[in-house]
């Protein structure tokens, strides 16, 4: 009964304990000499991105590393820095420019008001919010098309007009 007790002890201690030791999201993590991260930053070429807000051409990707810091040896589920190496070192634009660069290249786009941009399969809603990597690779495809299908100049379906930008092969 005094060992059930003792091991009862054990149990409860270390379930308390593992209570109290999150990792510590503050903590500093040295990459190399000149960047040190936080838990769940993300870099690009030391650069600090927000990763669901930022577009990387996937034949540009030379390298991603996740760099955990010191709570990563007592506590499994630390996060840890993101840092993703590119071959070329693209610019970034913010995705709405580039948008307005595409329109006033194309002249049946110059009068579209409103315009549904799709990257990789993804709708997204505000391009100000996202950043584009211009790299040559990128395939730009631009639809008209309606909520029936394909449009085909008929007055009962509405157009729409989609970009559709693609970063992989």
């Amino acid at each position: 009964m005094k060992l059930f007790k003792v091991i009862i002890f054990f149990l409860f201690s270390s379930i308390s304990y593992g209570q109290y030791t999150l990792p510590n999201m503050e903590e500093k993590i040295v990459v190399n000499d000149s960047l040190t991260a936080r838990p769940g930053e993300t870099y690009i070429d030391g650069i600090k991105v927000e990763l669901g807000k930022v577009f990387i051409h996937e034949n540009n990707i030379k390298d991603i590393k996740v760099y955990k810091g010191e709570s990563a040896k007592i506590y499994s589920g630390a996060k840890g820095a993101v840092i993703i190496k590119r071959k070329s070192k693209y610019e970034f634009v913010e995705l709405s420019k580039f948008i307005a660069d595409i329109k006033k290249e194309n002249e049946k786009l110059k009068s579209e008001q409103s315009i549904e941009i799709m990257i990789n399969d993804i709708l997204i809603d505000k391009p100000e919010e996202y950043r584009i990597e211009l790299n040559p690779e990128i395939k730009i495809t631009i639809l008209k098309y309606s909520e029936d299908g394909i449009y085909h100049g008929g007055n009962k379906n509405k157009p729409k007009t989609r970009i559709i930008i693609g970063l992989k092969k």
